[in-house]
Formats: C-alpha cells, sequence, structure tokens
C-alpha cells in the first residue's frame, strides 16, 4: 500500500477544515432555554425573554423596558406581552399578560402566566409592546428573531 504524501499546504488545510468541522458538530442548532434576555437599544433597553423555571420545569414570557442612565431620560412602560408557540404554520398564542400599570420613572418588568412546556413540545417565543416618552417621544412593538425548544 503507497501513501501519497501530503504538501505543508495540504496538511494545514486538513488541520483547519478538521478544526472548523468540529465546531460545527459541537454547536447546537436551536437555541437551548437558559432564561437569558435579549436586549436591544441604546437610551431606552427593550428586553424580551422565555423565561425557563427549572425548579417547576415552566416556560413564561417576559420583557422588561428601561431607561438607560445618562440617556434621554424617558418614562417608560412594557404592555402586551405574549407567550407564543410555533404549530408548524405560524405563531399561536399561549399565555398573554396586558400588564397596563402604566408609566414608570425607570423600569418596568412583565411577564405572562406559565405553561408546562412539554405538553405541546413546540418552539417558543415572546412579544411584547416596548413605549418611552421623553424629550423624544416614540412607542415600538419589537419581536425577537428567535426562539427556545425543550426537548421532553
Amino acid at each position: 500500500m503507497k501513501f501519497k504524501r501530503m504538501s505543508r499546504f495540504g496538511t494545514a488545510g486538513l488541520l483547519v477544515a478538521a478544526a472548523f468541522g468540529s465546531s460545527v458538530v459541537l454547536t447546537p442548532a436551536t437555541a437551548s432555554a437558559d432564561s437569558e434576555w435579549k436586549c436591544y437599544g441604546k437610551q431606552v433597553k427593550r428586553c424580551a425573554t422565555v423565561w425557563w423555571d427549572e425548579a417547576a420545569d415552566t416556560y413564561q414570557g417576559r420583557a422588561k423596558i428601561t431607561d438607560v442612565a445618562g440617556g434621554g431620560n424617558y418614562d417608560v412602560k412594557v404592555t402586551n406581552v405574549k407567550l407564543q408557540r410555533f404549530n408548524g404554520t405560524k405563531w399561536v398564542n399561549v399565555r398573554t399578560k396586558a400588564d397596563n400599570d402604566g408609566w414608570h420613572a425607570t423600569e418596568d418588568l412583565a411577564g405572562t402566566a406559565t405553561v408546562d412546556p412539554c405538553l405541546s413540545k413546540q418552539t417558543f417565543s415572546v412579544t411584547a409592546t416596548f413605549s418611552w416618552r421623553g424629550a423624544a417621544s416614540g412607542e415600538n412593538t419589537w419581536t425577537p428573531d428567535w426562539s427556545w425548544a425543550k426537548m421532553c
């Protein structure tokens, strides 16, 4: 049996390909439910998460808005928090929280009731309405472009 001699370039290319291949294999395809806040904005931070209570093994849609220190000094509120699941065709509301407790000087937090993620074995997402008023008033509805899945 004869082996062809591989050049230094070929060896380096093989090592790079092997390293890249192993990183792809080790990287999970879907996000796990780890209750991380995903936030956007500079003067007003808008955050949402599908919160996983490990002890109770439940999901909850949560949203918060914060007037960032050193920003435009905004009043803030978060309303209409919805925990949604993907039914294979579209997003369907599972739990909803209106949370009409008004404006807050620094931060507002709202969350839906909990749901057992293993009952439907679906992918979950959260959406909410984030509002702020101050030097430059505005209102925005933000829907994250990621979701959580749990293997039951």
